[in-house]
């Protein structure tokens, strides 16, 4: 008699640190926020802006390339809140790197934590799990740079969603345009 009750305590004590464990993973986001700062790849097509001194010895009519930061993104977008009042907000944009590899950069990016949160590029009607996800989300706020696949077309996919895979719930989306629009 005494051993089935130790034993049921035992299983007890298991099962509450589980649902425990499980609560803190599913709530605690909401109270913890991961800050990310990275810097833009460094872009093929821009060269350094002259520092002041050599810009006035120059001719100023002759058009300069512009610093990395100013780069015209081929693709770029706004986010928006997504369902059930999931609050995001930042700038999207496409930047290729020195490597001609292609990085979607997300700029004053916030949105609010939660957990399994993944990015996705979908096409426009589709399901978000039917996209094609570009990894977990870095952080829930700041600049972030994504790769993208060689093979993917921002013409056809051209959603960007924050996807929280635990709760099946789109946290933000984006549209991209082409900047020729």
């Amino acid at each position: 008699m005494e051993t089935v009750r130790n034993g049921s305590k035992i299983i007890l004590a298991i099962v509450v640190v589980g649902v425990l464990a499980l609560s803190w993973w599913l709530v605690s986001p909401l109270f913890l926020h991961q800050a990310v700062d990275e810097k833009l790849p460094p872009a093929s097509s821009t060269v350094e802006q002259e520092d002041e001194t050599t810009a006035s010895e120059t001719d100023q009519s002759e058009p300069t390339t512009p610093a990395p930061e100013e780069a015209q993104a081929d693709f770029y977008g706004t986010f928006v809140d997504g369902e059930k009042n999931y609050q995001t907000s930042g700038k999207i944009k496409t930047v290729t790197a020195d490597d001609d590899v292609l990085y979607l950069r997300f700029e004053d990016f916030q949105t609010m934590n939660g957990p399994d949160l993944f990015v996705y590029l979908v096409e426009p009607g589709k399901e978000t799990a039917d996209g094609i996800r570009l990894g977990a989300l870095k952080g829930n706020q700041g600049d972030q740079n994504y790769v993208l696949p060689k093979e993917v077309d921002l013409t056809q996919h051209s959603r960007v969603v924050i996807w929280c895979r635990a709760f099946d719930a789109d946290f933000g989306t984006g549209e991209l345009k082409a900047t020729s629009e």
